[in-house]
């Protein structure tokens, strides 16, 4: 069996060890539906509509969300396959945004005019016939949910589905214990400065910008920029809404 990978550059040997460990035993229950590989990832519940939107005001952009962080891999093989599929099919592909809906599960589209398009071209190469992206919500936020991008050699109708979105809600409840922040997608690295978020951390408890300066070695006039570069990206009308925000998109 191939091993299973977290899809980050810089997480911890230890952390990658836990993901091996974890995702491999969620991969048979999977398997067992006549799916090879998967790969799992958090999914903001406004996605499809900033997608749709292409604004760059947005905090989660088209570049944003066709990021590779945050996402949990079932192989090596799987992690490449995801890197090719954002970075060189997902930027013109149909389905990449029609994947974001969150209403119900979505099976790609990988013929165009009766000819193979991209998406189809690239999995084929790793033997993949069906991609299945099956969102599912997340218990305690109503900001964002989960959603399994499942992969099979299988021809679609040849796939037993009975019982897959059992089992991938227990998948996901064991990812979520082991790996909630990992996957937030509005944890991720790119969105906000490392700095701007312990401001805004020790803005939550009640410090002055003066003290907030004093701990991280910046002047107040740094930190006043940083809360304010957050409360735009937030669209937060003020401190408080914005520390309310950062609460419920579980930032700090």
């Amino acid at each position: 069996m191939e091993k299973i990978t977290l899809l980050s550059e810089s997480e911890p040997a230890q952390s990658k060890l836990l993901a091996e460990s974890i995702l491999n035993s969620i991969k048979p229950p999977i398997a067992e539906h006549g799916f090879g590989g998967f790969w799992f990832q958090g999914i903001a519940n406004s996605a499809y509509q900033n997608y749709q939107q292409n604004s760059r005001k947005n905090l989660l952009t088209r570049r944003v969300l066709r990021s590779r962080g945050g996402v949990l891999a079932s192989s090596p093989t799987v992690q490449q396959l995801h890197e090719q599929y954002v970075t060189r099919v997902a930027p013109t592909d149909i389905n990449f945004g029609e994947a974001l809906r969150l209403e119900s599960p979505y099976c790609y589209v990988l013929c165009e005019n009766e000819k193979p398009n991209k998406a189809k071209k690239l999995f084929n190469r790793h033997g993949v016939n069906t991609v299945l992206s099956w969102p599912l919500k997340h218990f305690a936020s109503e900001a964002w949910a989960g959603r399994f991008t499942l992969l099979s050699k299988h021809p679609h109708d040849e796939i037993n589905l009975t019982g897959l979105e059992a089992t991938l809600k227990q998948a996901q409840m064991c990812l979520f214990e082991h790996f909630h922040n990992e996957i937030n997608p509005y944890r991720q690295s790119n969105l906000f400065n490392q700095t701007a978020i312990k401001a805004l951390k020790m803005a939550a408890t009640g410090l002055h910008n003066h003290e907030i300066s004093q701990e991280l070695h910046i002047t107040v006039r740094g930190v006043e920029y940083h809360l304010e570069s957050m409360r735009n990206k937030l669209s937060a009308s003020n401190r408080a809404n914005l520390v309310h925000i950062a609460h419920q998109l579980e930032i700090i």
